[in-house]
Formats: structure tokens, sequence, C-alpha cells
């Protein structure tokens, strides 16, 4: 056990509780160098109260984001745990929460009912609960929100409520950290990348600029490939210089987009909306170590016979698939494949909208609830991994989630029907759909 790792843990900002917990439970287990990290995901579930998959969303996380150091691979003898260390420089790096000052009468009053959290939403009764709360208190003592779709939801409503409740907050040190850690592995170099001075310049601009940047980093990469360059300017470059300010105006629209509430029918439309699109994420092609790894398992099945007893767990199912190449890029697809829904997941973890473009809400309104974890659910999900989407992510999921609705008076099973429903919903979004196509992010 470390206890000074587990006390820089505990100080550093992570993100979430949830990601916290799973650190400081590593940290329990790693050396004062941060090395010796083994325990399995299985355990880890058990001791922190996490469901599998969000512990190795986590794990994958910090992996991804440089906390962790994967040495061995688990899935072997025994079934063992991959083992990880500690990155010390990045534990060093992550930055330290600062208390905020005690708060006067007078000064509670000017940020809310409040003051940590600026929230100025007002208390709400038991019997319409709108607050930021399981309790009928509303947004006092808790700041977990409640995603309870009505049976007749104010898409209007609930959209003029998330853009109050965002305007509202006051920036922190802590939620530009945030904004950044969210933003950088959106770009294509950030893992041989300067974090630091990426993050200097982050920092050093408004939060409307951070805001620019982020909602155009798409647009500038696609410019550049375009424009033929072979390799692209660092973070740092592109936050100080503000490039995303050289790009084309997008083109005007009537109307600007509006927050919906995660899973509601407008959330849902813009969700299905982006993935009818080819997967346009960044580093979707194989890196050198996917490749060497590829032909490892190439040459295991051209020589036949019974596998090692070492392979990896991801080897062993490259190994079954019969095409590693095909299933790393499958499963590259499904992670990096669609940003926007990937950015929409993230922020509906967080109890949070996204704005979304009121054109769809026309066809949104016909959408149906579907019971989480009844068979219908079961076969959207199916049919997301025949189209190979992802699906909806484990943890914050309400107890009814809107769907396309599902074509009446068909007599067919289950997945027919979803596929139908699918299949009529793109349809009538097609002149949506041709509109972003020609760069009409406006309309996306």
């Amino acid at each position: 056990m470390s206890i000074k790792i587990m006390s820089q843990l505990f100080e550093a900002q992570l993100g979430s509780a949830s990601r916290k917990m799973l650190a400081v439970r590593l940290a329990d287990f790693a050396d004062d160098k941060g090395k010796g990290i083994w325990p399995t995901v299985a355990r880890l579930s058990r001791e922190t109260e996490l469901s599998e998959r969000q512990v190795q969303r986590i794990l994958s996380e910090f992996v991804d984001e440089g906390l962790l150091v994967v040495r061995s691979k688990g899935g072997g003898k025994h079934g063992a745990g991959t083992r990880y260390d500690f990155d010390m420089a990045a534990i060093a790096r992550l930055e330290a929460s600062k208390e905020e000052p005690e708060q006067t009468p007078e000064k509670a009053a000017d940020d809310g009912c409040h003051g940590v959290t600026r929230d100025t939403e007002s208390p709400v009764t038991s019997e319409i609960a709108t607050g930021d709360s399981v309790s009928p208190q509303g947004c006092h003592h808790v700041t977990q929100t409640v995603i309870e779709p009505p049976l007749e939801p104010s898409i209007g409503r609930e959209g003029a409520r998330e853009a109050v409740s965002e305007e509202s907050q006051t920036e922190t040190p802590q939620s530009i950290e945030r904004s950044f850690r969210r933003w950088m592995p959106t770009w294509p170099t950030f893992v041989g990348d300067s974090v630091d001075a990426a993050r200097a310049a982050w920092g050093a601009l408004t939060a409307e600029e951070r805001s620019a940047a982020e909602a155009r980093t798409g647009d500038y990469l696609e410019a550049a490939k375009a424009g033929g360059r072979k390799t692209i300017c660092s973070m740092a470059v592109y936050l100080r210089e503000k490039r995303w300010e050289k790009l084309p105006a997008k083109a005007a629209t009537p109307q600007g987009p509006t927050f919906a509430a995660p899973f509601g029918k407008l959330w849902m439309a813009t969700r299905f909306a982006d993935l009818f699109r080819k997967p346009y994420g960044q580093g979707l092609e194989l890196n050198p170590f996917e490749r060497r790894l590829a032909d490892k398992v190439l040459k295991l099945i051209e020589v036949g016979g019974e596998p090692p007893a070492d392979l990896t767990n991801m080897e062993r199912q490259m190994l079954a698939d019969g095409d590693p190449v095909r299933y790393l890029m499958r499963d590259k697809v499904l992670r990096l494949g669609w940003p926007m829904v990937n950015q929409m997941q993230e922020r509906a973890r967080d109890g949070k909208g996204y704005a979304c473009p009121p054109e769809l809400m026309p066809f949104a309104e016909a959408f149906q609830q579907v019971k989480r974890d009844g068979e219908l659910f079961a076969a959207w999900r199916s049919e997301h991994g025949r189209r190979g989407w992802p699906f909806l992510q484990e943890g914050r999921l309400p107890d009814w989630i809107w769907f396309p609705p599902l074509p009446d008076g068909v007599d067919d099973m289950f997945e027919g029907l979803v596929r139908s429903a699918l299949d009529h919903f793109h349809t009538q979004i097609s002149d949506h759909l041709a509109a972003r196509s020609r760069g009409n992010d406006d309309a996306a």
C-alpha cells in the first residue's frame, strides 16, 4: 500500500467520484513507486461497488490518459488480472483541488442556493421533481441530477432548463481542467504531444474560445487533411494561434441548437442521426503496436494447432474471430468512430444535456419509450451490434429511454421491427443528413 500515492489521488481532481474511488483502490495495491497493481476487474468491481463495465471503462481511460501503464495483460493462467504501474509523473501533474473560501450569507445569496456549485435553480416540491437532487429540497444537499423521463416530456422546457443551468455555471480551475481532459483525446497527436504546454494554452483562452476550439476541432482536422497536410500541428499550437478562427464561418440557421435532456426524444434522435454517418473519428487506422499484435495472431492462425497458454484475452478473441485486423478495426470503430456520440454519452454521465438540432424535433416527437433491460431494449442493443454501432453505455441509464416508433400493424419479431423503425427514421431525416454531409454542421 502506498499512503503517499493515495494522498495525492485524494487531493487530485479526477473528474468523478467513481474515477477517484477506483484510483485510490488501485493505489492500495501499489508500492511506494506506484508499481505492482494486479487485482482483477471482478475484484475491483466487488470492492468499489462499481459494475465490471464501469471498472473496465475507467481503467481504459486511465491508460489512455497516461495515469496507468500496462505491464502485462491479464486473462492468462489462473485468470490473472492485468498488471499495471502508476505513471508517477502523470500523478504529479494532476491538479490538486482547491478549497472554496468560506461563504458569507451575503456571498451565498449572490451565488444562488449554495455557494460551492453556484446552482441557481429553485427548490422543488415532491410532486414536481425538476431540481438537481433526489431529495424534495431540490438542489440542496445533493448534486446528482435525476433523469426521470415523464410520460409526455416538454422538450422546450427541458432545453430551456438545461441552457439556464449551463449558462449559470461559474468556471473554476477544476472545471477548466475537466474540459481540457475531455477535449485532449480528440487531437490525433495527443499521446506524444506536450500536455503541459497544451494545458497552459487551454487555460489562457476565454470560456467562449474554449467552447469554439472544442466545437471546431473536427472541422480543423478535416480541413487540414483535405488540404493535403501529412502532419498535424501540436495541441498547443492549435490553441495558442486559435487556428479554428481561420476556418470559414458556419452557415447561419434561423434557429440555434436546443439543449436536450439525456436519453430523451431529441437527444436520442440526434444520437441516431450521428450514427447514420460513416465512422469519422480520428485514429481509426491501426497503430504499429496493433499491427504487430495482428501479425502475431495471424501467424498462430497459419500454424494452427493448440494456441499457447499465455495468450491474452484479446489475442484469444482475435484468434477465435479468425481475422485479427478486422477484429481490431471493429473495436476501434466502436470506441472512436463517432466522437459526437461519445461526447453526448460523457455529458450524460454527469447528468448534462446536449445541444441538439431543433429541426429533428418533428420526427423525434413520434419516438416511443422503451423499458430498460426488457426484450425490446435487447432488440435495440442487438441491432446496434449488427450495424457496428456503439450501444448506450451502462451506468446512469434511466428506466425508460426513447427510441424510434415501431411500425404499426406488422406481425414480426422485435429484431425485424427495430430494423424497420430505424430504416424509416433514416428516410425521414434524409434531408438533414444530406445537409450535414455538405458541411452544414449547424444542421447536425
